[in-house]
């Protein structure tokens, strides 16, 4: 009898002490840059056999729905409006605008936006130092959470048989304007075991705006 009493407070120990999907999610939504703000950030591009490549960008958002993105690289020079579900595309060199089309899936360094609900998970699982999180659907997104910085930092995912990808994320500390934001986040695509192809995105700078007028978000007719 009290051998079972034991067994029984251990397990119920061990349930309280482990995570849920709820709490991850939850956790990560404060990962998020503030609603309106101004974004600069630096991609640099790597792909097996090309010279590698450097683009900045400046995005300026107004809550989840509405974004302006420009875009410069020595091979483009663009800026990218969506507002809700529709999306423009203008080359900043001619003037020329693209017919407007629907937009397509948010930011990648807003990773919250495309988790889904707590649902759609099965149990965390601890791997090592990290929280295995899997998606019930094996097509979908692995994600692994760090319990000491209360965030997800890294991403595996089969885009393909044969492809896989992984996404490393670092965050802010508590010296920075918005501790607990992402600070770089790498990419790396494998097809049959070697890398295709890097992509590092660098946050350089996010300001907070106090109000952005609807008009900048205008999508553009052609």
């Amino acid at each position: 009898m009290f051998k079972k009493i034991i067994l029984s407070l251990f397990a119920l120990c061990s349930a309280s002490m482990a995570l849920d999907a709820a709490t991850i999610i939850a956790n990560q939504n404060n990962a998020a840059f503030p609603d309106t703000a101004e974004i600069r950030m630096k991609t640099t591009v790597a792909m097996q056999g090309m010279p590698e490549q450097a683009i900045e960008s400046r995005i300026v958002t107004k809550g989840k729905e509405k974004t302006v993105t420009e875009i410069k690289s020595p091979v483009m020079n663009m800026k990218i409006v969506r507002n809700g579900e529709q999306l423009s595309v203008t080359d900043l060199k001619t003037g020329a605008t693209l017919p407007s089309q629907m937009a397509g899936q948010a930011a990648t360094y807003d990773i919250s936006q495309a988790m889904g609900k707590a649902g759609d998970y099965l149990a965390p699982v601890k791997e090592g130092n990290l929280w295995r999180l899997s998606h019930k659907n094996s097509e979908q997104a692995t994600l692994f959470y760090s319990e000491e910085l209360k965030r997800i930092v890294k991403i595996r995912q089969t885009v393909q048989p044969g492809v896989q990808s992984e996404t490393n994320i670092k965050y802010c500390s508590k010296g920075c304007a918005f501790p607990g934001t992402p600070l770089s986040i790498d990419i790396s695509t494998q097809m049959n075991g070697q890398t295709a192809a890097k992509i590092s995105l660098e946050i350089i700078s996010v300001q907070k705006l106090a109000n952005v007028p609807d008009a900048v978000f205008a999508v553009q007719k052609k």
